[in-house]
Formats: structure tokens, C-alpha cells, sequence
């Protein structure tokens, strides 16, 4: 029988009084009811693609390794990931890259490739990889690309739920199976340097941007471009993530609005949401995709900087499927003074660092994020929770309550 600790909460409401006494359980009994939406094992190709090359990475786990790695679906590691680099980032949970062989490592990098579309997978590998190299020959003693870590939750092998978190510096992606359903929120994507092997790591994203900029007139812009300051709003937090339940309703308003712009333009803003969207495989990407298109007249563009290809940048797009941040930082690895928590410190303008350094988000603001095992998933307030779920319906021995003036 769990361990119980009885609380009574009252709670006054102008429409009523309400006297709730209920029962917390311990965390095991916890995690089983947030657990009990997992999915049937899917037999979609695209899904079975997907557990394929998972089911060989943890096989290729000792059993020590893969305990370490494993969590339960909803735990809260998938809420703690950070953009700090190794040292500044408190612990991270799961496996790191240094504890895997070469082979496991391949493995892993097969996971990546089967989720990620032939773009993202570069970006990922790109950053992880040589970005990562680059800046460990700078400052050893700070950046590290074995530092990334490898968190895993649920079973491939006994359910159709079942996800994985890759977190480390400049990258953060969290992964989600359900049934036939796949998400890839929140990422944070990020580099310093933005060009390397002959690369940009992130030209789209600067250059679709500046497409749609220079696309609007003179009206447009004055709706567009805002003089605050230049920092991801929704961004990466030190540890465990800040924006759970993040009320987006204050960004309703601001900046230029989808429905003011010309088909043409829709379709450049269309090419920079799809550049973040389809860093996850296209099929996946094209269900994403088609959630945005039907709100997309409610979406918000909102610039902040420059508007020249050389100055230092700030763009958002808000849609009710999708958050889009992107920021020019300070230098990190030695091109500049690095920013705190993913907010550029000072602006040293062209050729000082800020360029040279550069922060993405993308978000789900219609509460997707982490998926349907998130905390934010569901009613958001005691009494939402008590009145809404079909168990305390039920389960009457959990509490006892009375709620006065309900029905007004």
C-alpha cells in the first residue's frame, strides 16, 4: 500500500467555495497514472523506421549504461536540458557521448538520421561534431563534444510511447513516439561558429528571414520590426526548463499579423516556419506542417535589430502550432563575450562576435511541448484538475470535496 500524506486546501473563489481534501500518492503511483495514455505499438513503416535503429542502440547498451539512460515516460529529466556548456550546466541526466565506443556512438547518430530530414540531420551533426571540435581547440578547459548526453524514455520494445532527449551545449532536442505520432519539441539549435567545413550551419535561418523582411513594405515593417531588446523569450533555461505552462497570450498582438500580408509574402513566411518544422523527417514534418497552415493567418512576425545582412538579429514567429525564436549572441569560444541563459549581453555589432554566434527555439505554444506526458499537458489549476478528470469521477475514495456554486 503507497505511503499517503493527506492535505486539505480551501479555496475562495468569487462565484463559490471550494473545500478540496485530497490524497497525494507516492511517485510510484504518481508515475502510473500519468502513464496510463501510452499508445499501442504502432505498425506504421515510418514508426517501425523509427524503433528499428533505437531497438539497436540500446541493444548495444550494456546493462549498466542503459539503466543509467532510461526514464520513465513524463519523468521530470525530460524537462531539464540546458544550452550551458559542460561545468556550467549543474548535472546532466543520461548517458554521455564519452561513456559510449565508437560503435555505440554510430548507433546512436542511426537514431538521429532516421528522425531528422537530411537538413537537420546535417545541422545536428554539424554541431555536435565539428562545432563542438572547433571550439574545444579554443578553450579546452570549457567546451567539450563528448559532453553531449543521451536520455531515454520509455520501451521501443514493449510500448508505442517512447521517446529520447539529446542535450548539451548549442543543442537540445527532445524526441517523442506516440502511436503514429512524432514530435520534436522544444529544440534548441544553436553555433559558434555559424560557418564551418565551408558551411553555414544556420543560412536558412538567417536568409529566410531577411527574404521575408525585405519582402514588406514600408507599413509592414513599422508593424514588424520592434525596438525591444534582443533575447529569446521562450528560450533555454540552466537546467530544468522555465516555460512549462508558459502563458503566450501576452505575444497576441504584436508585430505583423499573417492576415495583412500578400499571398506572396505568406509564402515566404511559409519557407522560414518550414525551415525549422522540417528538421524533423518530412512525413512527420508535413503532419506538423499542415496544424500550422490552419492558423496560419493568426501568425505574428516580429523583427528586432538591423535590417542589413551584416548587422545582429532578432526575429520571432508565433503561430498556434509553432514557436520560432532566433538570436544573434555574443561570442563564446573567443569571438566575443558569451550571453547568459541564451540573452545576448552586449551588442559589438559587425565582426565583433555577434555573427559569429547564434540561438534558435522552436516551441509548441498549443501545449505540446514533450508531448502528452508533459506537466503542462491537462488542466492547469487544482480545481480545472478535480472538476475535468474523468477518474476522481470514479476513484471517490481519493478525496473528499465539496465545490458551492459550481454551476454559475
Amino acid at each position: 500500500m503507497p505511503h499517503k500524506i493527506l492535505l486539505t486546501f480551501t479555496v475562495l473563489f468569487t462565484l463559490g467555495i471550494v473545500i478540496l481534501t485530497l490524497t497525494i500518492f507516492d511517485s510510484t503511483t504518481v508515475q502510473a497514472e500519468k502513464t496510463e495514455g501510452i499508445a499501442e505499438i504502432s505498425t506504421k513503416p515510418s514508426i517501425v523506421a523509427l524503433a528499428s535503429p533505437m531497438k539497436n542502440f540500446r541493444s548495444s547498451l550494456s546493462s549498466e549504461l542503459l539503466e543509467k539512460a532510461s526514464f520513465p515516460l513524463g519523468h521530470k529529466e525530460s524537462y531539464c536540458w540546458s544550452n550551458f556548456p559542460p561545468g556550467m550546466s549543474g548535472d546532466r541526466g543520461g548517458i554521455r557521448f564519452g561513456r559510449l565506443s565508437t560503435e555505440q556512438l554510430a548507433l546512436f547518430y542511426d537514431v538521429l538520421n532516421a528522425f531528422l530530414s537530411d537538413d537537420g540531420y546535417t545541422k545536428v551533426s554539424l554541431i555536435t561534431k565539428d562545432v563542438e571540435t572547433h571550439l574545444s581547440t579554443i578553450r579546452p578547459s570549457l567546451w567539450d563534444p563528448k559532453s553531449y548526453h543521451i536520455a531515454l524514455f520509455g520501451n521501443p520494445e514493449t510500448d508505442g510511447s517512447w521517446g529520447f532527449q539529446l542535450d548539451g551545449h548549442h543543442l537540445a532536442l527532445n524526441f517523442l513516439v506516440h502511436g503514429d505520432e512524432v514530435s520534436i519539441v522544444p529544440a534548441f539549435i544553436g553555433s559558434e561558429p555559424v560557418t564551418i567545413n565551408s558551411t553555414v550551419v544556420l543560412d536558412d535561418e538567417r536568409g529566410n528571414a531577411f527574404a521575408l523582411l525585405n519582402n514588406l513594405d514600408t507599413s509592414q515593417k513599422e508593424k514588424a520590426i520592434q525596438t525591444d531588446r534582443r533575447r529569446l523569450q521562450v528560450g533555454p533555461g540552466r537546467s530544468a526548463d522555465p516555460y512549462l505552462n508558459h502563458d503566450y497570450s501576452d505575444f497576441v498582438g504584436i508585430g505583423l499579423k499573417a492576415s495583412e500580408m500578400s499571398d506572396a509574402q505568406k509564402k515566404n513566411l511559409r519557407n522560414l516556419i518550414k525551415t525549422y518544422v522540417y528538421n524533423l523527417e518530412t512525413e512527420f514534418a508535413d503532419i506538423w506542417m499542415a496544424d500550422i497552415d490552419a492558423g496560419i493567418d493568426d501568425t505574428y512576425f516580429v523583427w528586432i535589430g538591423g535590417t542589413t545582412t551584416d548587422d545582429p538579429i532578432y526575429y520571432r514567429v508565433f503561430n498556434p502550432a509553432v514557436w520560432i525564436e532566433f538570436n544573434n549572441e555574443g561570442g563564446a569560444g573567443g569571438s566575443g563575450r558569451r550571453g547568459r541563459g541564451g540573452r545576448g549581453e552586449r551588442d559589438r555589432g559587425p565582426g565583433g562576435g555577434n555573427l559569429e554566434h547564434i540561438h534558435t527555439i522552436t516551441r509548441s505554444p498549443n501545449g505540446k511541448d514533450y508531448g502528452i506526458f508533459a506537466l503542462n499537458h491537462g488542466p492547469k489549476t487544482l480545481l480545472e484538475h478535480y472538476v475535468l478528470e474523468d477518474h476522481h469521477k470514479t476513484s471517490v475514495k481519493l478525496f473528499d470535496y465539496h465545490i458551492a456554486g459550481l454551476q454559475d
